[in-house]
This record gives structure tokens, C-alpha cells and sequence, in this order.
């Protein structure tokens, strides 16, 4: 019978958590404890209720609020006789600012507590607990719920404050992190964690060569747009948008790389290029995976999924601006983002009809949408992100003096979407062969496998030849008329408003093989 309650690797990640917390935040590690505390103490009261939900999110909500307002709290302020402490906060003086990361884990352990009493008010308990025993699929470690023993103080605490994801992420649920504690994952494998951390180093060295050659960061932080052009300043706004995405690779891949040689399976966040998105939904889901399968399970799903999302939308990007900062300009940004998602929608349906697939324009109509696609997110993180003198570098770029460039950027980019297209069939198909060989494996027929070798073989010459048998071209972009690749629910509770692909097989006209699942989704 597997151990209930605190395991002993549980134990190890406690003691750690605590040293390390206690090191880099010092006597603020007072605040961080009663805060999650109470956390812990709303979450074990007021589970399985149904208003407990509510509870739950008005505190940490308030919590973050009240982080903001008072700047982490002074111990001065509450009892003179305790000022001293203030001058010991640790390395980190300011804990507040990276605990909205340690909020959202709060929020996961609440919820997962939560619906695992639901679940004992529904089913009986011994069909709850043999669902936890082996967990096949990631996906299984999310939507399983641990064993009631499991939602204890230590493993809350091992959890929330797990030194490797506790400043920066990526972020993982409850459930998934005791499951692996119990039951280690088989994919941290010794050569690909090294291979992993050889490639970090590689970006870290490559975005050091990126600040001592390309001034994009000095240039925006100088902000006199006067003496630019239009397109010296949006290749300035490009380049900046690019350098927060290389930093955000570096962080969120260290962080990752330090749980793997903990033996702890994240959620890779930066999974494509920024320069290789051409829909808000893939770029969303690939910029903060990990925050946004959070947001799909604790937030989209519960407030209606697919049913309610167009004001899904919205209330979901209004929780991203307010848990980023409390500014008008990020409620600004998340607001531009929320209304791209609707034309884009209506796009989706449109467009995704099967008529439009064997029209010889489709793959070209589909660029076009893209490519306004690319310059309105661009817009918008400039918005959200961007340093002072944004709105004289947009005034600029769409004022007469703009008149040029806008049309030949918006005809380079379309050049570059026809780029990607080709990349998504480069992936799809090799996809499909790795897929038809694992396959082929497993069922031990060498036969079996030489034939369906050849028959691959003979399938890329029919997607080189043949536009109309490449694929369901609406598969192609999901930026105007197109299909989005079905969100992977293996870290997910359910899937993100999407429309699901086609199989590579149907689109290739192939007689065997199952379902095409996005490389990278």
C-alpha cells in the first residue's frame, strides 16, 4: 500500500524549502507563513462547499492587493518594539514581488483540495484512491486527485515554496507535484537533463552576445523617436519584444533545469520562437505554457470553457494584467488582446469550413489574416511591455510617414508566414512517421514496419506535388480562417477553446494512423 500523507522525499523537499525561503527572505519568512497559512486553514475548512471557490479567490485576490499596497509589509508598522526585524529581510527585501508565483500554487492547492471532496461527496472513496495508484499519462497526475492524507501542511509547504519553481516557475499543480514525489517520473532521463542544461548555457551565452552587440534595450529606454524613422522604430520595438522573450527563455529554462536534476517534471515554457507565431491561441499557449494551462484548469474551465468563451476571454486576460501589476497599462494591453481574439474566432469559424480547403487562394488568404494577426500582438505587447515613448513610436509608425512601410512590412510578412506554413508541414510529417514507427514497434512486425516506411516515403512525394492532398489546409493558421492545433490536455484538465485538427494520415490520404497531435501542443 503506497504511503499516505507526508513522503519521505516530501520530507527532504520541507527541510530545503525552509532553509532556502529563510536565507533569501529572512525574517519575511514570517509574513510568507502567515499568509499561506491562512491559505492552508480557508482551503481545509471551507472544502467541497460550493461557495468555497469564491472564499478561496477573494483571499488570495485581497492577498495580492494588500502585497501591492503595503510594499511586503514592515514589521515596524505593526509593533514598534519589532522594527528590528526589518533590517533582516534576507537577500530578497522586496518577497512580495515574486510571490504572485507562490499565489497561484496557493490557489492550486486550494482547488485541488476542494474537488477532491467533491469527488468523495460523488463516487466512494476506494474508487477515488485506485485512481491514484500509477498514474499512466501526465495528464492522469493533473486530474487525479491525490489521497485525502496527501493535502497535509508539509507537502503544502514542500510545495508551494519548492526552491527550483519558487521565484520564477514554471508552474505546476498540486496534484502533479505529490504524484511525482511518489511516483518519479520516466522522462527525467540523465543524458537528456544534460543535453537540456548544455543548450541553457548556450542561451545564456547567446543572449550575453545579443546586450553587448544589438542596442535595442538602450535605444528604448532613451526613447527620443525623433531622430528614427518609422522603420528604424518598430525594428527597435521588434528587437525589445525579442530580448524579453530570450530572457524569459533563459529564466524559465534554468528554473526547469534545476527541478530536472531534482527529478521533477515541469511544463516547457517558450516552446516556439517568438518570430514563429502567427496566432494569438498557439502564442499564448507556447509563450507562458505553464501559466496558461493554470489559467485553463483554475480559471476558463470553471467559469464555462467553451460555452461562455468570448467574456471568458476577457475576464481571463483581466486576471493576467492585474496578477502581472496593478497599472492602467497593462489592463490596456490585456484588453487589445482580448478583443484580437474575436475577429480571430470569427475567422476560425468562418474559414474552417471544408469548401474553403480546396480553394487554390486559401493558403494565401490565410497569410494575409496572419500577418495583421503578427502586427496586432506586436502592438499590443508594446502596450503592455514596452518602456516609456511607446506611444510616440506608434504615433509615428501609423502617421504619412508610415505610409511605405506599413504596406511593405505587411507584404514581408506575408513572405514569412508562407515560411511557417512550411515548417508546421516539415514538423506534422515528421510527426506522423515517428508516430507510424512507434506504432509499427510495438505491434513487433518488421514487416510491418518496412512497409509502412515505404508508404511514408511515398506520402511526402505526395505532399511535395499535390497543394489539394497536402492537408486540410484550414489545419494551416489559426489566424484568419484557420484551424488551431488541439491544446495538449496532458497538463491540462481540459482543453483551451480550439478546434480540433485533422489527422495527418486523412490529410496525406494514407489508410492507417491515428490522430495528428501539434508538435508542439
Amino acid at each position: 500500500m503506497s504511503i499516505r500523507g507526508a513522503l519521505p522525499t516530501v520530507w527532504v523537499a520541507f527541510a530545503y524549502a525552509s532553509v532556502f525561503v529563510a536565507i533569501l527572505s529572512g525574517s519575511s519568512i514570517l509574513f510568507i507563513l502567515v499568509l499561506t497559512g491562512a491559505n492552508y486553514f480557508v482551503a481545509k475548512r471551507l472544502g467541497g462547499r460550493r461557495w468555497a471557490p469564491l472564499v478561496i479567490w477573494a483571499y488570495n485576490m485581497g492577498m495580492l492587493f494588500s502585497n501591492e499596497c503595503f510594499k511586503g509589509y514592515e514589521f515596524g508598522r505593526i509593533h514598534g518594539s519589532l522594527a528590528w526585524l526589518d533590517d533582516h529581510r534576507g537577500i530578497l527585501r522586496r518577497w512580495d514581488i515574486t510571490f504572485n508565483i507562490t499565489m497561484l500554487r496557493m490557489v492550486s492547492f486550494a482547488m485541488d483540495y476542494h474537488w477532491r471532496v467533491r469527488q468523495e461527496q460523488m463516487s466512494s472513496l476506494q474508487k477515488i484512491d485506485s485512481m491514484v495508484a500509477g498514474p499512466k499519462t501526465d495528464k492522469d497526475r493533473i486530474e487525479h486527485s491525490c489521497f485525502k492524507e496527501d493535502y497535509c501542511f508539509v507537502n503544502y509547504w514542500a510545495y508551494i515554496l519548492y526552491p527550483p519553481l519558487y521565484l520564477t516557475g514554471p508552474i505546476i499543480t498540486f496534484n502533479n507535484f505529490i504524484s511525482q514525489m511518489r511516483y518519479p517520473p520516466p522522462s527525467i532521463k540523465l543524458r537528456s537533463t544534460v543535453l537540456y542544461g548544455i543548450r541553457l548555457v548556450a542561451a545564456g551565452l547567446f543572449m550575453e552576445l545579443i546586450l553587448h552587440t544589438v542596442y535595442a534595450v538602450a535605444i528604448s529606454k532613451w526613447a527620443h523617436w525623433d531622430s528614427f524613422s518609422a522603420f528604424e522604430i518598430s525594428l527597435m520595438g521588434y528587437m525589445r519584444l525579442t530580448f524579453i522573450w530570450l530572457k524569459l527563455f533563459v529564466i524559465w529554462r534554468f528554473a526547469r533545469f534545476w527541478a530536472m536534476a531534482d527529478n521533477v517534471d515541469t511544463v516547457e515554457n517558450m516552446r516556439r520562437c517568438m518570430s514563429n507565431n502567427y496566432s494569438l491561441q498557439q502564442f499564448w499557449r507556447d509563450w507562458h505554457c505553464s501559466y496558461n494551462r493554470w489559467l485553463v484548469r483554475y480559471v476558463y474551465i470553471p467559469l464555462g470553457g467553451k460555452r461562455t468563451s468570448t467574456w471568458n476571454t476577457f475576464v481571463v486576460f483581466t486576471f493576467v494584467a492585474l496578477w502581472h501589476d496593478l497599472t492602467l497599462r497593462l489592463l490596456q494591453w490585456a484588453w487589445i488582446i482580448a478583443l484580437l481574439f474575436l475577429p480571430e474566432g470569427l475567422a476560425t469559424w468562418y474559414f474552417g469550413k471544408p469548401q474553403w480547403a480546396s480553394k487554390p487562394y486559401f493558403r494565401y488568404l490565410c497569410s494575409m489574416g496572419g500577418a495583421l494577426n503578427i502586427i496586432g500582438m506586436m502592438i499590443a505587447n508594446l502596450v503592455g511591455f514596452g518602456d516609456a515613448g511607446v506611444e510616440q513610436m506608434l504615433e509615428k509608425i501609423f502617421s504619412r510617414h508610415g505610409a511605405v512601410f506599413l504596406p511593405v512590412t505587411y507584404l514581408i510578412l506575408n513572405f514569412h508566414l508562407q515560411t511557417m506554413f512550411e515548417l508546421r508541414e516539415h514538423e506534422y510529417r515528421k510527426e506522423y512517421e515517428a508516430s507510424n514507427r512507434m506504432r509499427m514497434a510495438e505491434s513487433g512486425s518488421e514487416l510491418e514496419l518496412t512497409a509502412a516506411a515505404s508508404s511514408a516515403a511515398s506520402s511526402q512525394d505526395t505532399l511535395g506535388k499535390s497543394p489539394q492532398v497536402t492537408r486540410d489546409r484550414s489545419d494551416m493558421v489559426v489566424s484568419f480562417g484557420s484551424k488551431a492545433p488541439e491544446a495538449d490536455t496532458s497538463n491540462s484538465s481540459g482543453s483551451s477553446p480550439s478546434i480540433h485538427s485533422e489527422s495527418l494520415t486523412k490529410r496525406s490520404g494514407g489508410s492507417s494512423g491515428g490522430k495528428r497531435h501539434d508538435h508542439n501542443d
